[in-house]
C-alpha cells in the first residue's frame, strides 16, 4: 500500500512536471493546423520538417570563432583602427574605471604592455604604453619606464627613429635610467629581453650611422656604471660601435668606388658610341646622345627580362644581337657579338647548339629603314661593326637584329617574294679609329 502511494505520488509529480511542456507542444501543433487553414499535408509537413530541422547545419569552426571573438574570451586586440565594440568598452571600462588614480591606471597599461611584448605583439604593446603615457601621472620614474619599453617595441619593428625618441624622453625623465640609455646603443636577443624584465638595448643610434651620439650616451652609461659586468658591457658596447663604424666607413668607400667605376663606364661608351655615330653613321632610332643626358642604363634592352645591353671592352663594343628564324618562328640571342667578329664565325658558333644556324645554309637579312619593302643581304664574311654602319640600319630598342633564312627551303623565296634587293657591300676590312675604355 504505502509503495502504491509512493509511486502515484512520482507519477504525479512527473505529470505535473511535463504537462506544461506537453500542453505547450499541443498548442504548438493546434496552431500550426489553424494557420494553415486548408488539408494540405504537404504544407504541414513543411512547417513540421521547418520545426524539427534547423535551417543551417551545425559549424563547429564558426562556433568556436565566434566565441573568440566575443570580448569575455578574446585573446588579442585588433591591429587595425576600427572602433572597439560597445561590449568591448565596456570590458576596458571595467578594467581601466576613470576612477582609479591615474598612477594606478598608467602601471595596469604597462603591465598589459609587457605582456603583449612577451608575446611578440609588438604593435599592441605599443598602443597600450601609449594610453599609460596620455596619463600623464606624477611617476616620473613610471613614465620613464613606459617611455622606454616603447622604445624597445619601436626597435624591433624597426622604428629607429621613433625609438630614439622614446629613449631620449625616458632619459630626460630619468636621468639615471640605465635601460634607456643602453636601448640607445645596443640591440639584445629575444632572450635577453625575457630576462632583463622586459627590455631591449637596442642599437638605434648605431643602426641610424649617429655614432659620436652613441658613444656620448655610452660616455654617461659609464659613469653610472660601478660593477664589473656593468663595465665590461660598456666595453663591449664601445667595441660594437667601432666594429660598426669601421663597416660603415668600408661600405661607403666601395660605394664611392662603384660610383667612380660608373662615371668612367658611362663615359667611356658615351665616347665610343659617339665616334661611331660620327664616322661609321651608326644609327638608333629615336634616340640622340648628349653626355649631360646620357646614361648607361639607357641601352639596356627593353624586351629582355634578364640585362642585357651594349658595353666597352678593350676599346670595342660588344653589342646584344638577335637572329630572327622567320620560317620557324624562334629566335636566337647572342648578348656579346664582338664588332670585328664576322657574321659567318658567329653562326659557326650557334650551328654547335642549333643545326638550322650553319653559314653553308643560310643567309642574313635586314629591312631597310630608308625604303620601304627593301631588305638588304649582308654577306657572311662581313664583320658586325660593318653591317650596323650601313646607311640603310637602324639600331631599334638598343637591339641590332638580322633574318636568318635557309636558302636551301621553299620559304626562302616566299621570303624574298614582293621585296626589293640591297646588298652591303661595306668593305669588311675598312679600318675604324676605336677609343679606349681607359679614358
Amino acid at each position: 500500500m504505502n509503495k502504491f502511494i509512493l509511486s502515484a505520488h512520482i507519477h504525479i509529480h512527473i505529470l505535473h512536471i511535463f504537462c506544461p511542456f506537453l500542453l505547450g507542444w499541443f498548442c504548438f501543433l493546434f496552431r500550426m493546423i489553424d494557420d494553415n487553414n486548408s488539408s494540405d499535408d504537404e504544407e504541414f509537413k513543411r512547417k513540421w520538417n521547418s520545426f524539427r530541422e534547423p535551417s543551417e547545419p551545425f559549424n563547429f569552426e564558426q562556433c568556436v570563432e565566434e566565441i573568440e571573438s566575443h570580448p569575455a574570451f578574446i585573446k588579442q586586440l585588433s591591429e587595425d583602427d576600427k572602433p572597439m565594440s560597445e561590449a568591448m568598452q565596456a570590458l576596458q571600462a571595467l578594467k581601466y574605471g576613470s576612477d582609479q588614480p591615474p598612477e594606478e591606471l598608467a602601471m595596469e597599461y604597462k603591465v598589459d604592455g609587457n605582456k603583449w611584448f612577451l608575446k611578440g605583439n609588438y604593435d599592441t604593446a605599443i598602443k597600450s604604453y601609449t594610453e599609460g603615457i596620455k596619463l600623464h601621472c606624477s611617476d616620473k620614474n613610471l613614465n620613464s619606464i613606459l617611455y622606454a619599453n616603447r622604445g624597445a617595441a619601436h626597435f624591433l619593428l624597426k622604428n629607429f627613429r621613433s625609438c630614439l625618441k622614446d629613449c631620449s624622453r625616458a632619459k630626460m625623465l630619468n636621468p639615471a635610467h640605465k635601460k634607456a640609455i643602453k636601448r640607445g646603443v645596443k640591440l639584445i636577443d629575444s632572450k635577453e629581453i625575457v630576462k632583463k624584465e622586459n627590455t631591449a638595448r637596442v642599437q638605434c643610434l648605431i643602426s641610424l650611422g649617429e655614432f659620436d651620439a652613441a658613444l656620448d650616451w655610452l660616455r654617461e652609461l659609464k659613469a653610472q656604471s660601478s660593477s664589473d659586468n656593468e663595465l665590461d658591457e660598456v666595453k663591449s658596447l664601445k667595441m660594437a660601435i667601432a666594429e660598426q663604424r669601421n663597416a660603415r666607413f668600408e661600405l661607403e668607400k666601395l660605394r664611392e668606388h662603384e660610383a667612380e667605376k660608373e662615371a668612367t663606364e658611362t663615359t667611356s661608351l658615351f665616347v665610343a658610341l659617339t665616334v661611331r655615330l660620327v664616322q661609321r653613321r651608326v644609327k638608333f632610332r629615336g634616340m640622340k646622345l648628349q653626355l649631360g643626358n646620357f646614361k648607361v642604363a639607357d641601352f639596356e634592352v627593353p624586351l629582355l627580362a634578364e640585362s642585357c645591353r651594349v658595353h666597352l671592352k678593350d676599346g670595342f663594343l660588344l653589342w646584344p644581337v638577335l637572329f630572327r628564324n622567320a620560317e620557324h618562328e624562334s629566335l636566337g640571342l647572342i648578348k656579346d657579338f664582338h664588332e670585328q667578329l664576322k657574321f659567318e664565325e658567329q653562326l659557326q658558333e650557334m650551328a654547335k647548339e642549333e643545326p638550322f644556324y650553319s653559314p653553308i645554309d643560310v643567309e642574313l637579312y635586314f629591312y631597310s629603314c630608308l625604303e620601304p619593302d627593301t631588305l638588304v643581304f649582308v654577306p657572311l664574311g662581313q664583320n658586325l661593326g660593318a653591317a650596323l654602319s650601313h646607311e640603310h640600319y637602324e639600331i631599334s630598342d638598343n637591339l641590332p637584329d638580322f633574318y636568318c633564312i635557309n636558302k636551301t627551303t621553299p620559304y626562302h623565296a616566299q621570303f624574298l617574294t614582293g621585296m626589293k634587293m640591297q646588298v652591303s657591300s661595306e668593305d669588311c676590312s675598312q679600318s675604324f679609329t676605336f677609343v679606349s675604355d681607359d679614358i
